[in-house]
């Protein structure tokens, strides 16, 4: 009976162990679960906030002038139905002035340089020569021979009154009086048309260079003399511009032609440099239609600023036929990948760096360099975006992106 006992004490013992080791066991498992459970989600916390840092770069202030990235606002552009047309910037010739040599001579000095400004009857040059003094010893010669035959003319005048004198002699000095008048009036013309000044010279003193003056004010646009250069008469040695009334002419096709009216807003670009737009407004339709081209000359004036704007440069030009303003950016600030379209906006700058992100857009219409951007979050009003070189911003942060993969 003892025996039995101690059998089913052993037994009863068994099973106890057994269950408070099932029992750690789970406890354990429960532990483990919990913190498999914490440390995937401190993960996936860290690949969000990982994620949005990738939408941010950091460049310093000198990257932007190396990479040539510029920074602006978006701008109101009119992308609505217009008319494409081509032309050239033009002058008036009123506007426009070539100087050569009146008489020919060496280049004493030279006073400007391509695109000063000048005023009218500003001295530009002057020329030397030894005719010059010539020119200045025939005035004063034909100024005192003058002086003699009109005394001698008005003497016999008198005398032929008073009836001492000939018909004969005081014709004959009368006609001496009439040439030595026209001879000083010509060597006055003379000195004059050359820039010699007359009130000096009849004072004794006699210059050996005359002065090349601005026939208009305007801007120095090309110079084909140096000093020492001997110029020939008629030889060009400046040309000058007043690029206030540069104006545009533009060809408009036959079948286009009465789709232009004057008053008609006009948004142009050079083709040079695309991604700045300017403005300008019809002023006269030409009457003149050109066999050879099927085409009509249109006149616009620009409205606003000329910089950067030269006659003979060529432009692309849009005729406003329907008129739809939106925000608009140039090509340069956009960047395409999969299929979406984002920008660059600024977030933070200091004196040395500027932080940027990159934000999605949509893009609507496109022209003359231009794109519409619609914002799919609101941003705040006038907010700087980069409006030139993003490609090369985006690829800053994905050189970033794949450093941080590496590490």
């Amino acid at each position: 009976m003892k025996h039995i006992i101690n059998i089913s004490s052993i037994f009863l013992l068994l099973i106890f162990l057994v269950s408070c080791q099932n029992k750690t066991t789970q406890q354990k498992k429960e532990t483990d679960s919990k913190a498999h459970n914490e440390t995937h989600s401190d993960t996936h916390e860290e690949d969000n906030e990982k994620e949005e840092t990738l939408n941010f770069v950091t460049l310093q202030q000198k990257q932007l002038e190396v990479m040539d990235i510029e920074l602006g606002t978006t701008k109101k552009v009119n992308l609505g139905k217009t008319l494409k047309v081509n032309g050239q910037l033009e002058l008036p010739p009123q506007k426009r002035a070539s100087i050569s040599a009146i008489v020919g001579g060496r280049i004493e000095s030279v006073a400007v340089i391509e695109g000063d400004y000048v005023k009218k009857g500003q001295i530009i040059a002057r020329l030397n020569n030894p005719q010059f003094i010539t020119i200045q010893r025939e005035y004063l010669t034909a100024k005192s021979n003058y002086s003699f035959l009109e005394k001698d003319y008005l003497r016999k005048k008198e005398l032929l009154k008073d009836g001492i004198t000939s018909q004969k002699s005081f014709q004959q000095a009368e006609a001496a009086y009439n040439d030595g008048k026209s001879a000083l009036n010509a060597a006055k013309s003379m000195l004059q048309l050359i820039g010699i000044n007359i009130s000096v010279l009849e004072k004794g003193q006699i210059i050996s260079s005359i002065p090349v003056v601005s026939p208009i004010k305007g801007y120095i646009q090309n110079i084909a003399i140096n000093i020492g250069k001997f110029v020939a008469p008629e030889q060009e040695m400046f040309e000058i511009v007043d690029n206030e009334h540069l104006h545009i002419g533009l060809k408009v096709f036959e079948k286009d032609i009465d789709k232009a009216k004057v008053g008609q807003k006009i948004t142009f670009a050079l083709t040079t440099r695309p991604d700045k737009i300017y403005e300008a407004e019809i002023f006269a339709l030409g009457s003149a239609f050109d066999m050879d081209t099927r085409a009509v000359k249109v006149h616009a004036k620009i409205i606003g600023t000329h910089e950067g704007l030269l006659t003979g440069m060529f432009v692309e030009a849009r005729i406003t036929t329907s008129n739809k303003e939106v925000s608009a950016l140039p090509e340069g600030a956009f960047v395409t990948e999969k299929g979406l379209d984002y920008i660059f906006i600024q977030k933070e700058k200091d004196k040395d760096n500027i932080t940027l992100e990159k934000v999605q857009i949509n893009r609507g219409i496109s022209d003359l360099g231009f794109s519409e951007v619609v914002f799919i979050d609101e941003i705040p009003k006038n907010i700087v975006v980069v409006t030139k070189g993003a490609y090369y911003v985006n690829a800053e942060l994905n050189k970033g992106e794949f450093e941080d993969h590496e590490h």
